[in-house]
């Protein structure tokens, strides 16, 4: 629960886990969201096992998909649509671009709501 808002899984379980930002996001959320909100957070989606840091569903207000990063503009080395490449202590480190990662979650969740509406 985060608030009132409902969270899954809980949030109290879920922070050892999370890394700075998004324990800071998650506070946030904890404070500023009504009551009718369900939240996720870092839950696997479809059959390749997707992850989004945190997914947010109002019944009139849709869904929200987000990936919380806590990178500082200068450990950005590179970024384009699909990749970002940081500078670590171990060196260089090439992960997903955050955008592409939702976009890939919200196929997957597209799918599954498309298969469950039938």
């Amino acid at each position: 629960m985060i608030g009132n808002v409902t969270t899954n899984p809980s949030l109290n379980s879920c922070l050892r886990r999370m890394q700075v930002g998004e324990k800071r996001f998650a506070r946030r959320l904890e404070s500023h969201l009504e009551d009718d909100y369900l939240c996720w957070y870092e839950i696997p989606v479809g059959k390749r096992q997707r992850y989004s840091g945190f997914i947010i569903l109002h019944p009139r207000r849709g869904l929200l998909m987000l990936e919380v990063k806590d990178w500082k503009l200068e450990i950005i080395r590179k970024i384009d649509r699909v990749s970002a490449t940081l500078i670590t202590p171990a060196g260089l480190k090439t992960v997903s671009n955050p955008l592409e990662q939702v976009r890939q979650v919200s196929y997957q969740v597209v799918k599954r709501l498309e298969r469950t509406r039938n």
